[in-house]
């Protein structure tokens, strides 16, 4: 398997675009090839070694993917705590209570793990160890925390999270959408077990 540079209006290039509830300046949609040429000089470093600089880059991307979703979830959790601390029922701010300040410091814990997490895996690629596994850990577990954490920030704004004028269901609608990039949490859980287990049986 090679990869070859195609021009996307080459002869036989059918380009369609899907509509995505999220992540909208990115596009989606769908590149169809019919009987299209592609001269040698269209190839993409060595031939035969396409599958395997996908999978290198896959390394590194899912790692950073994982990042740009705590990155989203991040700013959604400090204007939860901002709205905290300014919202008031009964005379007193919400973030007094421990139904509110509980779960701040819940989702603050799981982005701090996260995050740490996919900078191992970017330090592993760094200098030159194994980090495949890593990286899926990075790309699975992280944009889940993210997910979770944004809805907990909408959770504490009240109606005005669900409300389009703020940025909280943005980010929502794009993290979802990274919970199949560069592949599904099962995809990389086939390939973190693959790791486990192959560490065992070489024992």
């Amino acid at each position: 398997m090679s990869c070859f540079l195609v021009p996307l209006d080459a002869a036989g290039v059918t380009v369609s675009h899907m509509p995505g509830m999220g992540c909208l300046p990115l596009g989606w949609g769908s590149i169809h090839l019919d009987d299209v040429f592609v001269p040698e000089e269209g190839l993409i470093g060595e031939h035969g070694q396409g599958f395997r600089s996908v999978m290198n880059h896959f390394d590194f991307s899912r790692a950073a993917l994982g990042l740009m979703c705590l990155g989203a979830a991040r700013a959604s959790l400090d204007e939860a705590a901002d709205y905290a601390l300014q919202r008031e029922t009964f005379g007193r701010p919400i973030a007094e209570y421990q139904g509110i300040s509980f779960l701040l410091a819940e989702q603050a814990t799981y982005l701090e793990a996260a995050r740490w997490l996919c900078y191992r895996a970017l330090w592993l690629r760094h200098v030159g160890q194994p980090h495949t596994a890593h990286a899926s850990m990075s790309k699975w577990w992280p944009p889940i925390v993210a997910k979770d954490a944004i809805e907990a920030a909408m959770k504490i704004h009240g109606n005005l999270g669900y409300a389009t004028e703020f940025p909280l269901q943005q980010r929502f609608r794009d993290v979802m959408a990274y919970l199949v990039a560069d592949g599904t949490a099962e995809i990389q859980k086939r390939i973190i077990a693959k790791d486990v287990l192959g560490r065992r049986r070489v024992k």
